[in-house]
């Protein structure tokens, strides 16, 4: 706000940075982090890419290990075991599967070389070499957060507290939580919420730039905890918090809710929420939501934020039905191909599913079909226009936090504001410089790029065709033609998308008479006033919170008046 899988699991108005510019050679960027090779280096050799296997491992946390007199190699860490031969392609994961990964690995100069699809079969990584900038990107598995979020909770359900330090801390959060403070922690929140029952369910928090971030919600015989996971590039644990979870709201009287699938019959139907005023007469006007960027669920939940729940039953409550569903991304993301991925577009993403969001509530007889509108926030926003001039066609539009620049605009913007506080002193502020500058270069090409050539490439560590394609149908000339009543909301504390955004749709809409426009002093990027410990940080997000009351007052009384 992914290298591929970036684009399935980081916000994308906030992208990560690399930590250092392009080294001569090929380059190997594991977990966002540079390998550092001082002997053996990469090389290429027809289609595949060899990567040196001891400095990978070491940089993976994993132990490696050569048996003497053989041509047997072991990877060990806390979650694998793998064992491979020189001159053959299988490897033995924890020794009961065998995963064959393409080329054999091969000895040269006394070093060992596997191909890059070593990495991705054998561990499951999402891998992409950049011919034209020499870089080989390796990710977190997909499946990371299922595999080492239960291997956290079982060390602290078993009092392997020691182990858990040893294994998965970085060594600069070791002295701030010791094993003394992990076992207190675990043992109190025992004695809080009772005897530990099971993960309920795991998430990534999307709106993480610098480091990945797993909420993980335990279920307790007394009470819900939260449990919070903070890694850092190296996927190393920087910060570890248990703490009490609010209560599930109640619905508040007067609203009914009613399960519904978006997409009944498609490839990729979506379930989600009807909200309905209980004792409205005759047909309704009716609001389609539609979330940022990243995999959401349909209460578009961010950190302890709920906003597109606040926001169905706040205009219910003012006889308007709200349907929110969960995003694709969010229920098939998992599922996805890489061959899939490289073509993957907001078209896929968002506006399909919106646009038959729009059609299942004007099939609805309980719903006035001439009454239908969208809410757009974040990416969501950006997208409004187009979803409604594709099929949408909505009774308006009202746009949360949107923009109608280019994404990768903003996105540039973003990692500016990123560089620009860092240490004058850090080493790695010049290389994200000389990266952003190059990165802009390269984005002020794309509408010379074939689709293919798009494909090819990444922007942002994003396929470059998903920028491409979004610019294609670019909100801004759309906007300008735009007719219909369009409500514009910012808040002033939004430190993802900016106030020169919010200006420009004012001039975008200089000749509609229909536009409207608030502007909110205080509220952040999901409409919450906050004051206190992280603020104008993503870590303010994780602090309980609701959209103000006045925004959603405010869409309520300008839908009741079109």
């Amino acid at each position: 706000m992914k290298k591929l899988s970036l684009l399935l699991s980081v916000v994308i108005f906030l992208t990560l940075l690399p930590m250092t510019a392009a080294a001569s050679g090929i380059q190997v960027i594991l977990n966002n982090k540079p390998i550092v090779f001082s002997d053996a280096q990469p090389f290429k050799k027809g289609t595949d890419v060899w990567i040196p296997l001891r400095q990978s491992a070491q940089a993976m946390g994993m132990k490696i290990g050569l048996t003497k007199g053989t041509d047997k190699v072991q990877l060990t860490d806390s979650l694998f075991r793998v064992s491979l031969r020189i001159g053959t392609n299988a490897a033995v994961m924890n020794e009961e599967q065998t995963v064959s990964y393409g080329a054999a690995a091969i000895s040269k100069a006394n070093r060992i070389y596997v191909p890059l699809t070593f990495f991705s079969k054998v561990f499951g990584f999402e891998t992409a070499y950049d011919n034209d900038r020499s870089e080989v990107v390796i990710g977190l598995p997909k499946n990371f957060d299922d595999i080492f979020a239960p291997t956290i909770v079982e060390f602290l359900n078993t009092g392997a507290y020691q182990q858990l330090s040893d294994n998965y801390f970085d060594e600069t959060i070791k002295p701030l939580i010791p094993v003394k403070a992990l076992q207190a922690g675990w043992e109190q929140t025992i004695a809080t919420a009772g005897n530990f029952i099971g993960i309920h369910k795991i998430q990534s928090n999307t709106n993480d730039t610098v480091n990945k971030e797993i909420n993980v919600t335990l279920n307790f015989s007394k009470e819900n905890v939260a449990l919070l996971i903070h890694l850092n590039e190296s996927g190393k644990i920087i910060g570890l918090r248990l703490s009490p979870l609010q209560p599930e709201a109640a619905l508040p009287a007067g609203l009914t809710e009613e399960d519904v699938t978006v997409g009944t019959g498609s490839a990729y139907p979506l379930e989600g929420t009807l909200t309905l005023p209980k004792n409205a007469t005759g047909p309704v006007p009716a609001v389609v939501l539609v979330q940022g960027s990243g995999p959401s669920d349909r209460d578009e939940t961010a950190g302890s934020y709920k906003p597109f729940r606040d926001i169905a039953w706040g205009l219910a409550q003012q006889g308007i039905a709200v349907l929110r569903y969960d995003k694709r991304t969010f229920v098939y993301g998992k599922s996805f191909t890489p061959e899939m991925l490289t073509k993957f577009t907001v078209k896929e993403e968002t506006v399909d599913d919106a646009i038959a969001a729009s059609k299942l509530l004007k099939g609805d007889k309980r719903i006035d079909p001439s009454q239908v509108y969208v809410v757009g926030h974040s990416l969501g926003g950006m997208l409004a226009p187009r979803i409604d001039n594709e099929g949408g066609d909505f009774a308006g539009l009202v746009i949360l936090a949107g923009s109608t620049r280019s994404l990768w605009e903003i996105i540039a913007d973003q990692n500016a504001d990123f560089i620009r506080a860092m240490d004058d002193k850090d080493p790695k502020k010049k290389a994200n410089e000389t990266w952003l500058a190059a990165e802009k270069i390269r984005a002020e090409k794309l509408s010379s790029l074939s689709d293919k050539e798009a494909i090819e490439q990444t922007l942002f560590g994003i396929p470059a065709l998903y920028f491409k394609e979004m610019d294609q149908h670019g909100a801004q000339s759309l906007v300008s033609r735009l007719s219909k009543p369009i409500l514009i909301m910012q808040g002033e504390d939004d430190f993802q998308v900016f106030a020169k955004d919010y200006s420009q749709w004012q001039e975008h809409l200089k000749n509609n008479a229909k536009a409207s426009f608030k502007l909110y002093p205080g509220l952040n990027h999901f409409f919450v006033n906050y004051e206190g410990k992280d603020q104008n940080t993503v870590e303010e997000y994780n602090h309980p919170g609701n959209v103000d009351k006045q925004v959603i007052l405010d869409i309520g009384q300008w839908i009741n008046k079109q």
